[in-house]
Formats: structure tokens, C-alpha cells, sequence
């Protein structure tokens, strides 16, 4: 077993600490606040992603990247340590749960467990739980690092995405989960795009080829995950709330905002993708 998948896998089986399950949890529920047994046994594992996210943060930010930011910005290297550490767990953050949603999507049994809509909206297993629980611990992080070091619009972002998580934990959707997920793929790309746009000295041939290539396929790869994939899956997506619409499970306030909420992402998608076109354009036309 690799580092990542046993990493992985010792998140999945740390158990729930007993103030969670004695005290917390039963408060909730009583409360109503958690109306799921699902969602209260996988929201201890949730927070120990949270918490392994905040880890490799403080990895980033107090032991990797200060000599890097000191040689190249040695008068400002605050800013530029901590958007490091932030962008080194989102570079992270997506080699986690891509592994996770492509060994799922290329699973033997993927296709058999998930053959009609009522599976794929109400069905769930340990891999799509496992891709929920770690797309949320993930989102529960990110809503304290963009209160604390980014600006309202990512806070909000963070906010919409662990709600549209924690719907998922129900189980709902939780077939969606890894699916949509695949908008991860350009995420490296850009990730790494900003690591060379703050590091790079500009002056090396090689790094100056590595960068375009990298930019190349950022491109092709956002266009083919985010745009072709996201607006094929958000069709299927609406289909199948639209058959299981009668069903008991079937939960109409939340199928709506899940939907909008795709539609609008997937239309900032395209936005996105014509500013990093237009960029390019311009970008050969002053090279030329």
C-alpha cells in the first residue's frame, strides 16, 4: 500500500473521540441537528480531515516554504508563505480526492452498484461515503483558512460547498459526489501554475517550456473536466431527481439547491475558461 492510500485509510479508521459520541453528537440529535445516523457515525473522520488538512498546512507554512519565500521575496515573505501553505494543501486536497473518485469511477463494481436513478440518488457504499467524508473535512478546513487568510466570496464558497457535502452525507447524491469531483483534475495545474508565476525567476529556458506545457493543459484539462464533463453529469444529474421525484427519500428543497448551484458553477466555469483564453491569445500576441 502507498503513503497516500495508507494515509487514507488511517484516517478512515481513527475512532470517534467519546466527547463526540457521548455528549456532542446525542446533543445534536436531540436538537435536531443531526437527523442522520449516517451523517453522525462518518462526522468524527470528517474533522480528523479537517485536522490533517491544518497539519500539512502548518508543514507548508512554518518548515517548507519560509527559505523559498526568503530568497525570493526576502523584504515580504509573510503573504507569500502563507498563500504557499494554502495553495500546497490545495494541491494536496485534490491528489486525495481524485484518487479516491477515480478509483471509484474505474471500479469493476461501479457501474453494477449504480444501474438507475434511484441507486444513484439514494445509494451509497464505503467509497462514496469515504468521497463525502473527505470532500467535507476538506470544506470544513477551508471555511476557517478563508476567514482567516482569504476574502468573503471564498468564505461563502467554502460555506455552499460543505452544506452541499453534508446533504450528500444523508447518504444523498453520494454516487454525484465522486463524479462531480472530477472538476479536481485542472486544480494541480493551477495550483502549480501559481507556484511557478511566484517563484520562477523568469530567466530559465526550461522553466519558462515547463510553464507553457503546464498552462496547455491546464487549459484543455479545465475545458474537458469542468465544462464538457460538469454540464454532460449536471443533465444526468437533473434526470434522475426528475425520476425518483416521486419517492419518499426524495428531497426536493435540497435537489433545487443542488442543482442551481451546479448550473451557476457550471456557467462560471465557461466564464473562467474565456478569461484564460483570452489571456492566451494575448499572451502569443505579445510574444509575436
Amino acid at each position: 500500500m502507498n503513503p497516500l492510500d495508507s494515509t487514507i485509510e488511517y484516517l478512515l479508521e481513527l475512532p470517534a473521540p467519546a466527547v463526540l459520541t457521548t455528549h456532542a453528537i446525542p446533543w445534536c440529535e436531540q436538537h435536531g441537528l443531526i437527523t442522520s445516523r449516517d451523517f453522525a457515525s462518518n462526522l468524527h473522520t470528517a474533522l480528523y480531515v479537517a485536522l490533517f488538512y491544518q497539519l500539512c498546512f502548518v508543514v507548508g507554512k512554518y518548515l517548507i516554504f519560509p527559505p523559498f519565500a526568503r530568497w525570493r521575496k526576502p523584504q515580504d515573505t509573510t503573504k507569500l508563505v502563507d498563500q504557499s501553505a494554502v495553495h500546497f494543501v490545495s494541491f494536496i486536497q485534490s491528489v486525495v480526492v481524485l484518487s479516491l473518485s477515480i478509483e471509484f469511477l474505474l471500479s469493476e463494481f461501479y457501474h453494477p452498484r449504480f444501474t438507475d436513478p434511484w441507486l444513484r440518488i439514494f445509494g451509497t457504499d464505503g467509497q462514496t461515503s469515504a468521497i463525502a467524508t473527505f470532500a467535507m473535512g476538506y470544506f470544513l478546513w477551508d471555511i476557517y483558512i478563508s476567514s482567516v487568510y482569504s476574502t468573503l466570496p471564498f468564505v461563502i464558497h467554502a460555506v455552499v460547498s460543505t452544506v452541499v457535502f453534508c446533504v450528500g452525507m444523508k447518504p444523498y447524491i453520494q454516487y454525484y459526489g465522486g463524479v462531480f469531483l472530477m472538476f479536481e483534475l485542472s486544480n494541480p495545474f493551477l495550483n502549480i501554475r501559481w507556484f511557478c508565476i511566484k517563484y520562477s525567476t523568469g530567466t530559465n529556458v526550461w522553466a519558462k517550456r515547463f510553464q507553457t506545457a503546464n498552462n496547455l493543459l491546464l487549459m484543455l484539462v479545465f475545458f474537458l473536466a469542468r465544462i464538457v464533463w460538469g454540464w454532460y453529469q449536471i443533465a444526468n444529474l437533473a434526470y434522475d431527481f426528475w425520476v425518483v421525484r416521486h419517492d419518499p427519500r426524495f428531497l426536493p428543497l435540497d435537489s433545487i439547491v443542488i442543482v442551481v448551484g451546479n448550473l451557476v458553477l457550471d456557467v462560471l466555469n465557461i466564464v473562467w475558461f474565456s478569461t484564460m483564453v483570452k489571456v492566451a491569445i494575448r499572451t502569443v500576441r505579445g510574444i509575436q
